[in-house]
């Protein structure tokens, strides 16, 4: 069942805190899709009340695909709900459907209330060739401006292309520009790169930090200063390690073993990663 694959009932050992955070990047749309739910989000949740503790204070949905732009998008409906907030631009994945067209209905949606960044948008090399590249760092610089055009903070994916996003990063906006590095993965010396040019740039880890395998993301969470450091699922992708045999998908209620283990990682409590990362999280997106 829905409940079932969702992890419903599968939450023994949850990290207990009575500090508030909020899922800096989810995608609402893509869990519901892929788990046939109709409802709402608080209907969603609702079922689930052991998957979400009583310090859960919201999330940030991503809408990044040209479809959810389309007049099927449920978007409005989501982000009118409480405690759902929203970032709205064109994933690298997508560059070759970015028009004039698509760029106007992202800009659009970009001046609802709730609408708090331009995202997620950026680069992705992985399985790209030259030419994919070359349409996604266009696509990445227009994106960009029109962002700081309408005076939004930018949510940035970049895999195996740090080099490049930094680049263009730093052509194309000013130093003190807010910018949600988001599911990083690359190496602590990257992140320190970013950070001496952008001193209002925060990385977001996901529940790969969760994994035993993924060492480089151990080495930066370590490296980072809690003071850069954002919470995030990445929903429906990543569950946490600990939940994986019950859950096909991650939700925004899983963010408390992402910063268990960042707060194990840094030899802190879970208190305060949770506290930074609220704080962070204020200051990133005004929520």
């Amino acid at each position: 069942s829905e409940r079932r694959e969702a992890g419903a009932s599968s939450y023994t050992g949850q990290p207990s805190s009575k500090v508030g955070f909020i899922d800096t990047h989810c995608h609402l749309e893509y869990l519901f899709e892929r788990l046939r739910h109709r409802g709402t989000f608080a209907e969603f949740a609702a079922s689930r009340r052991d998957a979400f503790p009583s310090n859960y204070e919201g999330c940030v949905t991503i809408y990044c695909d040209s479809a959810s732009f389309s007049s099927f998008g449920t978007w409005k409906d989501v982000i009118e709900e409480p405690n759902v907030w929203a970032a709205f631009g064109l994933h690298p994945h997508n560059a070759k459907y970015y028009d004039d067209v698509i760029e106007q209905k992202i800009s659009a949606a970009c001046q609802h209330s709730k609408a708090v960044a331009w995202g997620e948008t950026g680069l992705d090399y992985a399985k790209h060739g030259v030419d994919e590249r070359k349409q996604q760092m266009e696509v990445f610089e227009r994106q960009l401006k029109c962002a700081t055009t309408i005076g939004k903070p930018i949510v940035v994916h970049s895999r195996d292309s740090e080099e490049d996003a930094l680049r263009i990063l730093a052509e194309n906006l000013p130093r003190d520009w807010k910018i949600h590095l988001h599911c990083y993965t690359g190496t602590a010396e990257d992140a320190d790169k970013f950070f001496r040019h952008f001193p209002n740039l925060f990385v977001g880890f996901t529940g790969v930090t969760t994994y035993e395998s993924a060492r480089n993301v151990h080495e930066c969470v370590q490296r980072v200063p809690l003071e850069r450091i954002l919470l995030e699922t990445d929903s429906p992708y990543m569950v946490p390690a600990k939940l994986k045999g019950q859950n096909r998908f991650s939700h925004s209620g899983m963010i408390l073993h992402i910063a268990q283990r960042i707060a194990d990682l840094k030899g802190v409590s879970l208190d305060t990663v949770l506290t930074g990362a609220r704080e962070n999280t204020t200051k990133m997106y005004g929520i």
